[in-house]
């Protein structure tokens, strides 16, 4: 049988433990009014970077057609009092830029490293909060319609609930929780061992531009090591080719969708989870994702 891009591939281990333990799925607990910080609006990017620097913030970048239009499907998301709350309440300072094309916005999208924007409105993140991120675009949402991703303002709002995590790992995760069936398997802990696993696991893939669960046996044995109790499961999957990165995170979504056992996992709460996704050098992306129960 020949192997078709929507052939998706799941693995599940039991890993050794002395006793179950129970982890409840992590819910987001808003900080009291007093304890939540202001965002900060300064529509200048290099005062804006700067802030956010000095600040240990997360920089939000909105690049939209006109500067400052006060009918901008974005912009006027962004000004509204409860979605900045929620920014403010997230735990991490915040500083919000609104930019036009013609503003300076156009040759922020030029710039190679915002390949995924499309070339055009959209809105990315800086992480200036957290040292292994500092200074590196963690997310993009490109406003311009791609073949699976499109934009809706009601993205924004998983901005600020996203885990510490690479633009990649953090695309994929956004893609699971914005499907119309709400999968719950991002409720529980992003865990920086399965992520990590998750990672190497993508690159792996893409290096031999071949999806499969290559080395789970290992893999599982050092997910036991790490995490210690539990049950792990694994899934993969693997995108068209030639698509950009938010189309192809939402695409291989779609791809376990398709699948019971696949989608079981994903959908299902998990206690911890780790997701991250690769482009081979035959344009095809290559997604993994690890949990534990």
């Amino acid at each position: 049988m020949v192997a078709t891009r929507h052939t998706l591939l799941f693995t599940a281990a039991l890993l050794a433990v002395s006793s179950p333990i129970g982890i409840e799925a992590a819910t987001p607990v808003p900080l009291a009014p007093s304890r939540a910080a202001a965002v900060q609006r300064i529509d200048d990017y290099a005062a804006a970077s700067d802030a956010a620097r000095q600040a240990g913030a997360m920089l939000l970048v909105s690049i939209e057609p006109q500067a400052a239009a006060a009918h901008d499907p974005a912009g006027s998301h962004l000004e509204r009092a409860a979605v900045q709350q929620r920014f403010a309440a997230s735990g991490t300072p915040w500083v919000f830029c609104r930019l036009g094309l013609h503003d300076g916005g156009a040759a922020l999208v030029a710039d190679p490293g915002l390949g995924a924007m499309r070339r055009g409105a959209g809105i990315f993140v800086v992480d200036h909060a957290h040292p292994e991120y500092a200074g590196r675009v963690v997310s993009i949402l490109p406003r311009t319609p791609g073949k699976y991703y499109r934009f809706e303002p009601a993205h924004i709002d998983q901005l600020p609930g996203l885990p510490t995590a690479s633009l990649t790992q953090r695309s994929l995760i956004l893609a699971v929780r914005i499907h119309p069936e709400s999968p719950r398997s991002t409720e529980g802990t992003c865990d920086p061992v399965l992520c990590s696993e998750a990672a190497a696991h993508s690159e792996h893939q893409a290096r031999l531009r071949r999806q499969g669960h290559h080395g789970w046996d290992a893999r599982s044995r050092r997910i036991a090591g790490g995490m210690g109790a539990g049950s792990a499961a694994e899934v993969c999957a693997e995108s068209w080719p030639d698509q950009d990165l938010l189309d192809s995170c939402v695409d291989c979504v779609a791809s376990w969708r398709q699948s019971s056992g696949h989608w079981n996992a994903v959908h299902s709460p998990q206690a911890a989870y780790g997701y991250d996704i690769r482009r081979g050098s035959n344009g095809i992306w290559y997604a993994t994702g690890i949990f534990r129960r």
